[in-house]
Formats: structure tokens, C-alpha cells, sequence
């Protein structure tokens, strides 16, 4: 299969189950403006710090086992193992769900949340149900069993989000009443997920696959928990300086300026499967070069008018009390800040299928500690703003670190200069869109801006349908040179494992 084939699936039917993962996300972004409406600034406040810490455990419980699964799967003689490490995964989730309910009243102390326990206690619920169904769901999307991934996902998300709302609604508008709503669903989605993923009991003689799915997996924990602290911790570290109504303010704007950084992650997170199964190492790189320069190509307009937009969306996300026109420079940073956690995860995907998760476990911790104490920095000058700027240099950081990491292990080419050109544009235009006023004129160009920038972005992906790079085979040689559309990335392949790349300009 030529890298224009690859990539086409990766867009084309991949990206369905990408789409899956989003509406997860969508659910609770949509859900913001009219909880905000529902609930106070403090209960909003707790229900955003309650679902920190059920990320954190989430992570933790998981134990990084849904990548061993999948990673799994791809070898010879794979699902059955794969099965069995659904097995483990079930076990180690409900023994840190167990742990963290019986040491709840002591860790939430130095976290400033000893008022909020009945809320943690949910949450940590929530994480231990939420760990099991993501082994099931990473079966299902190693299985390719769209319409079994879609129900439990979708279970998990809408209806859960739904169930939240009705709660908050009829009963009472408090953060306990929301967080049962998703703990209730949550555990509709683990039981459907084991019935259609049936994992199997795992055998003594399974011990070996088991140890080395942990051996595999466990340096994902730490990297997860360190892509948490870059994406979430700044609340913590707002509220213990801003206080709760800090926090909700910060969290509207980073609902919906994150929206191009969660896409991303949910892409990495449906591809992965697609990458295991590149077995030949020029192969790969060379898919993982041309993917990469086609999601910076769709970022350019994104970033832009997502930046440009800001007004719009802010002042429908939150009412007037939530002050969204103090938020522009709060959004602007977080939107671009998808520019250098785009240039990562192309290295974090080469470094996880190449084996190599110590490396990313170990740049992302590096980055996740230069992020708080940026985050503990800026906040006093700047305010939200600083917490957002940290994000952006702590990001930046983690793709220099992936890129020393992956130099020798798993490099992968650079993009074009015109692209890198294209996407320092988009990042400047998205900063400067934060220093615009928002008079009547300003707001009618910003209008017209974003839907050029919605045409723009739709052109660039339906171009992805429309497969345009040569595919030449040598005489007697056998060598393969294709090129990928939208990218400058050549690959000449003598042989299934003897590929040379190179990425123009």
C-alpha cells in the first residue's frame, strides 16, 4: 500500500472513530453554556476541580493498558491477548478506585477540596468505571467494530451528559447532583463494553504477555499524568490563587479554545491502531511525515479563524457575569497553543510504535514541571492570561524534548519550509485577533474572516478524498516513489524495509 493510500484511510474511515471521540468531547463543551446558566460560579467551580481529579485517576487506573491492548492486537496471534489484558486492565482499575475512596479525606486537604468529599467521592467512582470502559473501547477500535465503539461511546457521552443536565435541571443545580448523572451512565457504558468486547480470564502461561504489556505500558502513566498537569493543573493552581470563580471563568475559555488541541488528541488516540500495524520502519515514517504535514495544513485556517472568532463563541459559551470580553487573550493562547501539540504528538506516535514510551514518559514530565512553575510565575503578573501562556511554552518544550528523544530512535523529516511559513502566519494572526476591539466594524470583518477560514479548511480536507501523488514502480528494482498530497515528502522503497525519506520544500 503507497503512503497516499495510507493516509487516505487514516482521514477516510480512522477518522470516524476520531469523529466518535470528539462528540465525547463536543457533549461536554455544548453542555458548558447551559451549565453555566444552571449552576453558580462556585458549583461550576467545584464540578470542574471534582473532574480534574477524576482525569488524574482515570489515568492512574487505567494503568496505560488501552495502548498495550491495541499494541497487542497488531502482533501475531493478538486478539486473544489483547482480551486478556482487558482482563488486567478491569482488575488494576478497580484496585486504585478502591484506594483512592479509602484515603479520599486525606489528599483532598492539601488540595484545598475538604468541603467538597460527597463531589470527590463521585469522581473518583467515575474514574474507576471510566478506566474500565476505555480498555474495552481500545478492543473494539483494534477490532474495527465501528457501530460496538459507537454505542458504548456514545452512551458514555451524550447520554451521560443528558442524564447530568436532567439532574441539575429537575432536582437540584449542584455539582453532586451533575457529577451522579455521569457516574450513573458511566457504568451503563462499562457494562455494555464488557459484554461486546468479552474479555478472557488470563492463564499462568499468560504471565510473560501480561509483564509485558505492564513493562510496555506503565511509562505511559507517567506521560499521561504529565500531558494532565499540562491541560488541567492550571486550575488548581488558579484556584488556590484566583479562587472558584477564577477557575469558571478560566474553564469557559479553555472549553472552546482547547477544541483544536482535544481534536488532535483524539486523532492520535484513533490512529494509533493504524501505526502498530506499520510494521516496516521506512513505511511508517514515511505515513507519519505526511500526516503530520496534512493536520498542520488543516491548522493553518483553523487556528486563525478559531482565534478571530473569539467574540462570537465567547458570549455565547457564558453569560455577562462571567466578564467574556476580559477572555480574549486567555483564548487566543490556548488556540495556538495547538501548534507546538501538533509538532509533538507526529514524534509521540513515532516514539509509542517504535516501542520507546520511557522517552516520551520522561519529556513529558520535563515539560509537565516547567508548566506549573510557569503556571506559578505568571499568574501573578498576568493573571488567567499567564496560565494560558504557560501552556503554550510548556508545549513548545515537550516537542523539543520528543524531537532530542526521537533524533536517533524514531526521527521522522521536517515540513516544508513554505508550511512552516504558512503556520507561524496563522499563529500570529490568532495572537493579534486578541487585540482587536470588538466595535460593530471590527466584528463584521472578523465574521467574514472566520468563514474564509471555514472554506479554506473544508478545501484542504475534501482534497484528502482526492488522492493526487504518483505512484512509479521501478523496472527491475522494484522501487516505489510516491508522493503525498499536500505534503512534500518523497519516499523511495527498494524494498518493504529498505525505505528512504525526505521532505521537501
Amino acid at each position: 500500500m503507497t503512503v497516499d493510500a495510507h493516509v487516505s484511510r487514516l482521514f477516510g474511515r480512522d477518522s470516524l472513530y476520531m469523529i466518535l471521540w470528539a462528540v465525547q468531547l463536543g457533549c461536554a463543551a455544548l453542555l458548558t453554556p447551559v451549565l453555566t446558566r444552571f449552576l453558580g460560579t462556585g458549583e461550576f467551580g467545584t464540578v470542574a476541580a471534582a473532574n480534574t481529579v477524576m482525569q488524574v485517576l482515570f489515568v492512574v487506573g487505567g494503568f496505560g493498558l488501552q495502548t498495550a491492548i491495541q499494541r497487542a492486537y497488531a502482533q501475531p496471534g493478538g486478539p486473544a491477548g489483547a482480551r486478556r489484558i482487558v482482563t488486567l486492565a478491569i482488575v488494576l482499575a478497580l484496585a486504585v478506585t478502591g484506594l483512592a475512596l479509602g484515603t479520599v479525606a486525606g489528599w483532598a486537604r492539601p488540595l484545598g477540596l475538604t468541603g467538597e468529599l460527597p463531589a470527590l467521592r463521585l469522581a473518583i467512582a467515575w474514574a474507576g468505571l471510566s478506566a474500565i470502559t476505555n480498555a474495552s473501547l481500545g478492543l473494539l477500535r483494534s477490532q474495527d467494530r465501528l457501530a460496538a465503539f459507537a454505542l458504548v461511546s456514545l452512551v458514555q457521552s451524550a447520554m451521560a451528559e443528558a442524564a447530568s443536565l436532567g439532574l441539575v435541571a429537575a432536582v437540584r443545580p449542584t455539582a453532586e447532583n451533575f457529577l451522579l448523572g455521569q457516574l450513573l451512565l458511566q457504568a451503563v457504558a462499562v457494562a455494555l463494553g464488557l459484554a461486546l468486547a468479552r474479555p478472557r480470564r488470563p492463564r499462568r502461561t499468560d504471565a510473560p504477555l501480561l509483564r509485558g504489556a505492564l513493562g510496555y505500558a506503565l511509562p505511559l502513566v507517567p506521560a499521561v499524568l504529565g500531558m494532565l498537569v499540562l491541560s488541567t493543573a492550571d486550575r488548581l493552581l488558579i484556584q488556590a490563587a484566583l479562587g472558584p470563580d477564577a477557575v469558571a471563568r478560566y474553564q469557559v475559555a479553555y472549553n472552546v479554545a482547547s477544541g483544536p488541541i482535544l481534536l488532535l488528541g483524539v486523532l492520535n488516540t484513533a490512529w494509533m491502531p493504524r501505526f502498530f500495524a506499520l510494521a516496516e520502519h521506512g513505511e511508517r515514517t514515511a505515513v507519519l511525515a505526511a500526516s503530520r504535514d496534512l493536520l498542520y495544513r488543516l491548522l493553518v485556517p483553523l487556528v486563525a479563524g478559531v482565534a478571530i472568532g473569539a467574540p462570537f463563541v465567547l458570549r455565547v459559551w457564558a453569560p455577562p457575569s462571567y466578564r467574556p470580553e476580559d477572555l480574549y487573550w486567555v483564548f487566543s493562547l490556548i488556540v495556538v497553543a495547538a501548534v507546538p501539540f501538533a509538532a509533538q504528538l507526529a514524534l509521540h506516535r513515532a516514539l509509542v510504535a517504535a516501542g520507546h514510551t520511557g522517552v516520551v514518559a520522561a519529556a513529558v514530565c520535563v515539560a509537565a514541571v516547567a508548566n506549573l512553575l510557569l503556571t506559578w510565575a505568571l499568574i501573578p503578573p498576568l493573571g488567567l492570561a499567564g496560565a494560558a501562556l504557560a501552556t503554550v511554552v510548556a508545549y513548545g518544550l515537550l516537542y523539543l524534548g520528543l524531537r532530542r528523544g526521537a533524533a536517533t530512535t524514531a526521527p521522522v523529516p521536517a515540513p516544508p519550509r513554505r508550511l512552516r511559513a504558512l503556520i507561524a502566519a496563522s499563529v500570529t494572526i490568532g495572537l493579534a485577533a486578541a487585540a482587536v476591539p470588538d466595535t460593530p466594524l471590527f466584528l463584521a470583518v472578523r465574521g467574514a474572516l472566520v468563514l474564509g477560514t471555514v472554506i479554506w479548511f473544508f478545501r484542504v480536507l475534501t482534497g484528502v478524498r482526492r488522492p493526487s501523488g504518483a505512484v512509479t514502480p521501478g523496472a527491475a528494482s522494484g522501487v516505489v516513489v510516491s508522493g503525498v498530497p499536500g505534503s512534500r515528502a518523497v519516499c523511495a522503497c527498494a524494498a518493504p524495509d529498505a525505505c528512504a525519506c525526505r521532505a521537501g520544500s
